[in-house]
């Protein structure tokens, strides 16, 4: 009985944190008002995360956790749009701000960020663009984290130092820039 609470606990906790971090903001978070919110009790969540800022990690990768998914079937564009809307979307969320705010602030949870978070998204995206390059007849020589970088690098910077959520026509437009760079010049993908 105990292990199929625990699952439930921690889930009802994690929507809780987003419930009171969309209410509230980061910096007016506490543990209290989310375990008013979870209707748990304090210990309850400090037995599982050891501050807010970890609760905010796992409520952010528990959104997350399904949110970017590739089609093999779909050109390297369509992709990476739909990649960077996503991207885009997550961040502009209050739980994505807070995000991002914590890993400027905090190693621990930055290192965090980057083993639970973007190293597999970034992996993901790696892995897809190698065998779409494969696909189209693409250079082995892009260098394919330079190519990541000019591809995703523009949205953090958007988001984080002009405060705006990319749209969809700022995103296509990248998409179309990087990746004509790399595309043979006959292919209209």
């Amino acid at each position: 009985m105990i292990q199929t609470k625990q699952p439930r606990n921690k889930e009802k906790i994690l929507e809780a944190t987003i419930s009171v971090l969309n209410g509230t903001g980061y910096l007016c978070l506490t543990i209290e008002g989310i375990a008013a919110e979870a209707g748990v009790g304090k210990a309850t969540i400090y037995r599982w995360w050891p501050t807010k800022s970890h609760l905010v990690l796992d409520a952010f990768l528990m959104v997350t956790e399904s949110a970017f998914p590739f089609d093999l079937n779909d050109s390297i564009k369509n992709n990476f749009v739909e990649q960077l809307k996503n991207l885009a979307d997550v961040f502009s969320t209050t739980l994505g701000r807070s995000m991002l705010a914590i890993i400027v602030e905090d190693k621990g949870i930055s290192d965090a960020f980057y083993t639970s978070y973007l190293s597999l998204r970034r992996n993901d995206s790696a892995a897809f663009l190698r065998q779409a390059m494969e696909r189209e007849g693409i250079e082995a020589e892009v260098n394919i984290d330079i190519l990541l970088d000019m591809l995703f690098g523009p949205i953090y910077f958007r988001i984080l130092i002009y405060k705006q959520t990319p749209d969809e026509r700022f995103i296509s437009e990248l998409v179309d820039h990087v990746i004509a760079g790399i595309l043979p010049a006959c292919s209209g993908k």
